[in-house]
């Protein structure tokens, strides 16, 4: 939803309106408390210096606060978990409007863990009471969510309103909470998550990690200095139903756990450093348009093309906080202070030309993908001239 068009709405369960700032932090906090539980599908916003009835903007000058001030507010104000609130400031012909964006997640309730005064009219926000809102109208301070609002937040809260793998989802970043069982005679390791164990990834190991079945060798080594990496499967289970699998690589003897990471290709010319196609997702068509024939590169067509692979995992992706599962217990850092070796592009005539950087990635969420991979391969262009 585009922010300017909220001025053209009336309060409702996401929107409240506000001709000046806050003169008692107390009723912010109640406000926010509020629309943070509210059962709206959207973020939710409270706009400040307009009168939705008058269609009027009003002076926010006063007792106005801005991004570090509410910070401080809302961390000094001992909330059970601390809501995602921003302020946005619009200039609508002239004149300023502050909006309060409280971003929409899946940890209501949320309460407050000390009372709080409400200076100004004398009343307490309570520890430990859930306030909501309905329609238009906040929980009165005095009141509290009824039953049935309060359970259904916490059924939102533990996923039990979604799907085996929307849950799935969720509980991987509880990293902390996850538990590994060993199965000595099927050798089989089994992860479960602790509060519903229902949950669960499953692989096998080899019977003997030093001397292996080279069979079971990956075409990807992705490995430190210490052996190679055994490829076996990692499957994500709810009860005796597999949500899904994945390749999980076993390196250096089990001291280190990886998912196949995701993987995107850069042609260049070697003439010519400025020359970059980036094909990010498997996509047919480069970031500049160009397509994979187009490019003519020299692996296969004898062109002046040549290509880089690069290997990458997104930070806070369901990949990463499994990553984190895995490796609870490993010294190792697989973005920092970590090379790996790369074998599956070689073993084929025509992947010869083929690079790959040894190094994985970690992406920031919503990081333009392929401008990355530009300015990392401009930091590497020293060993592929």
């Amino acid at each position: 939803m585009e922010l300017l068009d909220l001025l053209n709405l009336t309060e409702n369960d996401f929107l409240d309106f506000k001709q000046e700032w806050y003169k008692d932090t107390g009723c912010l906090i109640l406000d926010v408390l509020c629309m943070a539980n509210s059962d709206a599908k959207s973020d939710r916003y409270i706009v400040i210096g307009y009168n939705e009835a008058e269609k009027i903007f009003s002076d926010i000058s006063s007792n106005r606060l801005n991004q570090d001030n509410l910070c401080n507010l809302l961390s000094t104000s001992n909330f059970n978990r601390i809501p995602q609130v921003y302020i946005k400031t619009l200039n609508v012909a002239g004149k300023i409007i502050d909006i309060l964006v409280i971003k929409k997640t899946n940890y209501r309730p949320y309460f407050l863990l000390k009372d709080k005064q409400i200076k100004t009219k004398h009343q307490i926000i309570r520890a430990g009471v859930i306030y909501t809102r309905n329609g238009s109208v906040n929980t009165p301070v005095d009141q509290s969510a009824t039953e049935a609002q309060i359970a259904e937040m916490w059924r939102e809260r533990f996923g039990l309103l979604l799907s085996p793998r929307e849950r799935l989802e969720i509980y991987v970043q509880d990293y902390g909470n996850w538990s590994c069982n060993y199965d000595e005679e099927w050798k089989s390791c089994v992860w479960h998550y602790i509060p519903f164990p229902e949950f669960t990834f499953e692989y096998t190991l080899p019977d003997n990690m030093s001397d292996y079945n080279p069979r079971h060798h990956a075409n990807a080594i992705f490995a430190n200095s210490i052996g190679n990496s055994y490829e076996t499967s990692l499957r994500y289970k709810y009860h005796t139903t597999t949500l899904k699998s994945e390749s999980l690589y076993i390196c250096d003897k089990a001291r280190y756990y990886l998912l196949h990471p995701h993987t995107d290709w850069l042609y260049y010319d070697p003439e010519n450093y400025d020359d970059l196609h980036v094909f990010i997702g498997n996509a047919r068509k480069s970031d500049r348009g160009k397509s994979i024939d187009e490019i003519d590169f020299s692996a296969k067509q004898g062109g002046k093309h040549r290509q880089v692979t690069f290997f990458y995992n997104i930070k806070n992706s369901f990949e990463y906080y499994v990553q984190k599962i895995l490796n609870q217990n490993s010294s190792y850092n697989l973005y920092n202070n970590y090379l790996f070796s790369y074998i599956g592009a070689s073993n084929y005539e025509e992947n010869k030309g083929i690079t790959c950087p040894e190094k994985i990635y970690l992406i920031e969420p919503n990081e333009n993908i392929a401008k990355r991979l530009k300015t990392e391969f401009k930091n590497l262009q020293k060993f592929y001239s």
